[in-house]
């Protein structure tokens, strides 16, 4: 079992990670909580698998409340936060007790949320069991559930005491999931760590032989690209919000589609997309269109024809116009905020601003449609083709 201090400001988290360390990781969650009276151990349910020996081992030394969740997009909401707080104050939770979340980062969200409201914050563990949550959503302190115009529109900046994962647990997810969950780590190499591109094709290339080893890169890819702008800007409103690239076409796709399209693949095409604008207002050069491309394309993604295209037009301008970066920055109500590439690795900011761009709504859907239509991620020369016109 290996150890990680993630810094976020003045806060320092440990990250425990390994590979087949389930009972080790089970001991240093009770140890690292110290004191507690109860734990409510909140589990996907599709996680329960794993989360049996874990809960196991903490019933041994302090009192255990398990409550299984399905983790769907529709039940990110503030409704299944209260749930799990009423489920807690029923169960006997005191101000000493803890909430553990396992699964994915739907399942993180909620519980993460729940822990910073009830009693006003009581601690959290983050057990992450895909890698959209290991490798990226808990590097971070953003807890946040959907409201009916969008998502992740309410929430808040919440510290956990520990962040453990036995990448094991990962091994078991089917891989286009674990493919697609990997988008996340393909943004980090696009906006801020490009030299960190042939540690993510060498990891992606090890999948299928090695994969705990595999895993293991991406994992410290996520860390190595994300932590020193989250130490530097822990509430991510400034430096940070470059990991909101691809998230803006996406998190629109992956909401009006009710779940049904993966965070990772929404946000795989939410950058496609985000190129396309780049190409077109910015300047964007052909290779770097391709590079989105080439490496998009180690996702294997589903053709996109009624999943993350044919979406209605208007519902995707109500949701876009109610996007959680409003109010960084200048912005008139046709247009949205994101995150937008002047060149691999080189986001494009107004100095003494966050970096994000104000673009026109309609193009951000041209945009949209253009790689969509497409059916596919287009094959090197044709993306160089069409970049060139």
């Amino acid at each position: 079992m290996r150890e990680h201090r993630l810094t976020f400001g003045d806060a320092e988290v440990p990250y425990l990670y390994g590979a087949d360390c389930g009972d080790e990781l089970a001991g240093a969650v009770v140890d690292r909580l110290g004191d507690v009276d109860a734990v409510l151990f909140v589990v996907d349910d599709r996680a329960t698998g794993h989360a049996a020996g874990i809960t196991a081992s903490m019933a041994s030394s302090t009192r255990v409340e398990t409550l299984v969740v399905s983790a769907v997009e529709r039940h990110k909401t503030l409704g299944s936060v209260q749930s799990i707080m009423e489920h807690a104050v029923d169960r006997g939770l005191t101000r000493r007790s803890a909430i553990v979340a396992m699964g994915g980062g739907t399942v993180g969200n909620v519980a993460g949320l729940a822990a910073s409201l009830l009693f006003r914050g009581i601690r959290l563990v983050h057990l992450p069991t895909t890698p959209v949550a290991a490798f990226d959503a808990t590097i971070s302190l953003k807890q946040a559930v959907n409201l009916s115009a969008g998502k992740n529109l309410c929430g808040t900046y919440f510290a956990p005491s520990l962040v453990a994962c036995d990448l094991g647990w990962l091994t078991t997810v089917p891989r286009p999931d674990l493919l697609s969950g990997l988008a996340e780590m393909v943004k980090n190499v696009l906006v801020t760590a490009p030299g960190l591109e042939g540690k993510l094709t060498g990891a992606i290339g090890m999948l299928a032989q090695r994969p705990q080893q595999a895993l293991l890169q991406l994992l410290e890819l996520g860390i190595e690209a994300k932590a020193p702008y989250l130490r530097a800007d822990p509430h991510e409103r400034r430096s940070a919000l470059v990991f909101e690239y691809g998230h803006t076409a996406g998190h629109a796709i992956e909401f009006l589609r009710g779940g049904t399209v993966s965070h990772g693949e929404a946000v795989a095409w939410g950058m496609l997309a985000a190129a396309e604008v780049g190409r077109r207002l910015y300047g964007l050069s052909a290779a770097d269109v391709e590079t989105h491309h080439r490496l998009i394309a180690l996702l294997d993604l589903p053709d996109p024809a009624g999943r993350a295209g044919q979406l209605d037009r208007s519902a995707l301008r109500g949701v876009l116009a109610a996007d959680n970066k409003r109010g960084y920055g200048p912005c008139a109500p046709d247009e949205v905020l994101m995150v937008v590439l002047g060149a691999i690795g080189r986001p494009l900011a107004v100095p003494g601003r966050p970096p994000l761009v104000a673009v026109p709504i309609a193009v951000l859907l041209a945009a949209m449609e253009t790689v969509t239509r497409a059916g596919r991620v287009r094959p090197q020369a044709e993306a160089r083709t069409e970049a060139v016109r």
